[in-house]
Formats: structure tokens, sequence, C-alpha cells
């Protein structure tokens, strides 16, 4: 028998996930062994949040709420029941990206700076102050950018020199709740989306090409899931994507975990190579993991070594690059100092033979997939494996979106 909520409650947005979940196990009332699934899923404007907020709830406590930053532009956060796990910033310094990006116990995972000064109080600023740099300002936490497109730097910081960037126009968030019933037991599943368009603007405020984003977030094997789908759009004439290391799916580590401080921090990757040995590689995966700061941590405590940091907490991240994208190769502009970046183009800094990018025409378009496995603890390679086999068992075009 399939229940339909539906025919059990007409206004379901008015209901909490408690209450929904009860509606549903009563329903089911299996005399044998049974299996079920309710569906529901919710979309909204980026112009109605509470609506958002509150339809969300049912879809196993994801949500998507919008509000503003001090500069009022858009920001939406994502969680999951009262859990925070990300927020993304139609302009993060400069251009769209996300901060922060949480662990599932709630560890901060990036740097904080340029979004926050070296040492300010936020999210554990201060207690990470002392590893943290500020080198690199355009390495803003997590961001997709190129550094040669048409031959225009779009990865540079637009403040410091002449170079493109990356505006948002439009997003809608949308969540996505199912209940899975045996035996009467009800379980929620679920994801919160968000969709965004974003215009590439040249220095002389032209428009080069157009992208369309899709973050999708949900949970596997306890962690945090983040696929990340980016379709380039030559919606203005032939673009090239060129041959440089500058790019593309970026992220900040945290200045606690980058290999540099030494206090335990490390990258690995599919193939069995660590740290520095990681960088430039061809690779499905690579992780970069190590110890976060705890909240009181003295600001001035510049000489902590190793042995100290162990018994701090661990986290990280994984990025997967997906077999079925259309450019088979990724190569990773992986750093010990903390930059980690998944790049598809670039090849000659990379240590392989120089060639001319790679090119959209006019009115196609070039999709690319990748996942964020946002989680506690050190690197696990066995947990790293399985989920593997599980985003590679994939379809990337119902991650983008494209078959909901």
């Amino acid at each position: 028998m399939k229940t339909d909520l539906y025919s059990i409650v007409r206004n379901p947005v008015a209901l909490g996930l408690a209450t929904y979940l009860s509606l549903a196990s009563t329903a089911s009332q299996p005399q044998a062994q049974s299996t079920e699934q309710v569906e529901i899923s919710v979309s909204s404007s980026a112009n109605s949040s509470a609506a958002t907020s509150t339809s969300s709830s049912m879809a196993s406590g994801y949500r998507v709420e919008s509000t503003t930053d001090e500069a009022g532009e858009p920001v939406w956060r994502f969680f999951q029941g009262d859990r925070e796990l990300a927020a993304y910033h139609a302009d993060l310094e400069g251009t769209p990206g996300f901060y922060p990006l949480l662990s599932p116990s709630g560890l901060p995972l990036t740097r904080n700076f340029p979004m926050e000064p070296v040492g300010a109080a936020k999210q554990n600023a201060a207690a990470a102050s002392p590893f943290e740099r500020d080198d690199h300002p355009h390495h803003r936490s997590m961001w997709f950018d190129h550094g040669d497109v048409n031959g225009i730097d779009f990865w540079a910081l637009k403040s410091k020199m002449k170079v493109g960037q990356v505006v948002q126009r439009s997003a809608d968030t949308s969540t996505f709740g199912s209940v899975d019933i045996v035996d009467g037991n009800a379980t929620a599943v679920g994801f919160s989306e968000l969709k965004t368009s974003n215009d590439w603007m040249t220095p002389d405020g032209k428009r080069l090409l157009r992208d369309e984003r899709t973050f999708r977030l949900h949970e596997h094997l306890g962690d945090t899931i983040m696929d990340v789908t980016v379709e380039l759009i030559a919606s203005d004439g032939d673009v090239t994507f060129g041959d440089t290391k500058e790019g593309s799916l970026g992220v900040r580590m945290a200045g606690t975990m980058k290999v540099d401080a030494k206090l335990g921090g490390a990258i690995h990757n599919a193939d069995g190579l660590k740290d520095s040995d990681t960088w430039g590689k061809v690779s499905t995966w690579v992780d970069y993991s190590g110890p976060v700061a705890p909240a009181d941590l003295s600001p001035s405590d510049d000489d902590v070594t190793a042995e100290d940091a162990a018994d701090w907490e661990r986290a990280g991240i994984t990025m997967m690059y997906h077999p079925a994208n259309t450019l088979p190769e990724c190569y990773w502009h992986v750093r010990s100092y903390g930059l980690f970046a998944a790049n598809p183009f670039g090849r000659h800094h990379f240590g392989q033979a120089a060639y001319d990018g790679v090119e959209i025409a006019q009115g196609d378009t070039l999709t690319l997939s990748f996942r964020l496995v946002l989680h506690d603890g050190a690197f696990d390679a066995d947990k790293t494996k399985q989920h593997f086999e599980a985003y590679q068992a994939s379809d990337i075009e119902s991650l983008s979106g494209k078959e909901d």
C-alpha cells in the first residue's frame, strides 16, 4: 500500500516533522512487514524565506533560511534541525561562495579570513588566529572561479587588480523529504537545495558567459554531503577556459588543519599519495583533514605543538570529481598551506604538456559535477571508499535537479 500524506493532511505546510511522521506512521497500520515511502517536495523563490523555513521542517529537518549580511547582500543558511550546515553568500568578498562550512558536529572547516579579520571573535576565529594567515585574500572559504577565461582572470580579488567578477543574478531554494515506513516505523530523509544563476562580467562590464549552479545538501554515512553542479553556458559567444593552475572549485581550509601548521593536518588522495605529493596530480578524490582549535584556546598560544593538539577534535573535507563528467580528468591544486582546489582545466602548471584550454562554443553548455563530504574525525580510508562508490553510482543529472 502506498500512503499518500496529502490524503491525510490537506495543508501539510502547517505541520511540524513530529506530527508529520506520526500521521504517516498511523496511516500505514501494516498487518505484516511492509515498506512504504511518502514523498513531499517544497520549492520557493529567494523572496519567500518564511515559507521555505516553515515547510522545510517536514523534510527530515532540512531547511534553508534566507537573510542578508551586514552589507545587505543575500545569504542562504542551510540547516538540518537546529544544526547549521553551511551558509551561501551572493557576494562573498567579491564572488558568490560558502562561509562557513561546518562539520556534522558544527566544527568550522574553512579559514575565516578575509570574511573576518585574523583574530576576530566569530566562528572560532579567535581560537584559530595563531594558525591563520592573511595571505591570498582571494581564497574565500569555498567558491568557484577560474584564472583564465578568454584571457580574463576571475580567480584573483577584484579590489586588488583589474579582473573579471562573477555576479549572482537570481536564486531559488527547494527541499525534498520522504518518509520510509517499515512495519509502521517512519524514518524521514531528505535534502535542501539552492539553485543560482550567475553572470561572468568582464572588467569593462560586459557579460562573457553565464552559469547555473546547484548545491544540494543531504546526509550519507553520518556525514554532510554537498553535491555541486556547475553548468557553464556560452551565452554571449565562444569562451575558452584556459590552461592555468588558478581554478576552479576552491576551498581554503581552517588554519589548524593545514599541513604547514604541523599539528596533524594531512592530505590524502585516492591513489595513496599524501600531503605535498598530491599537488598537481589527477585523482578521483582528495581529502584534507586535521585538528580544530578548541574554543578556549588563547589567541596568544602560538607555540602549540602536534602533541598539544593530539586531543583536539578532528574534522575535514573530502572533495570528489564524478567519473561521468565530460572532462574526464581533474587535477588538484591542493597546497600544504591550506588551499584545496579541484581543477579540470589546468595542465602545464601541473607538469603536463601545455594546451589551448577547453572551448565552449556559443550556445553550448559544459557541466561539471563535484561532491564534498563534510566529516567529523580524521581521514578514514574505508569510509571514503564507501562514499566514493555511492557517488560513482549516482546519476549526475539527478544530482543537478534535472530529473526532480
